[in-house]
């Protein structure tokens, strides 16, 4: 299991808001507040499904397997002691890949043009699929 101690402000997120509201379209700002929530959920979830860290935070991980090699989410550094459970590290991310940029501009733009958890002719929004998977826990 991993869970987020702590992260830093928004300020420091890949993408900026000017970035996020030109792949928009948007030019005012009403929805900014909203726009910057999406952009923290959608570097999350391409944090998650890649493990590749794009913003220094601190988490506490839990591996499922005795012995483990390497951190879910990296490059990072191993802040508790050898055998701790669970074992606490910081992040240390580099320049963020453009790729992965791209990816969370792409995320960005189908939260802001899918709101709801309901879209007209499904019964569930994928947007709200995609976001949840990470977290979700799958028992046997």
């Amino acid at each position: 299991m991993l869970r987020l101690v702590s992260a830093v402000p928004a300020a420091a997120e890949p993408v900026t808001l000017a970035e996020a509201k030109q792949h928009l379209v948007v030019i005012h700002d009403a929805d900014d507040t909203l726009i910057l929530a999406y952009i923290a959920a959608a570097r999350e979830v391409v944090e998650q499904q890649t493990g590749y860290a794009l913003v220094a935070a601190t988490y506490d991980w839990t591996p499922g397997l005795p012995g483990w090699a390497e951190l879910p989410i990296e490059p990072g550094s191993v802040d508790s002691a050898q055998g701790d459970l669970p074992v606490r590290f910081t992040t240390v991310p580099g320049a963020p890949p453009a790729a992965l940029r791209a990816a969370i501009l792409l995320k960005v733009g189908d939260l802001y043009a899918n709101r709801e958890v309901t879209v007209q002719g499904l019964t569930e929004n994928p947007a709200f699929d995609r976001l949840t998977f990470p977290y979700r826990r799958f028992r046997p």
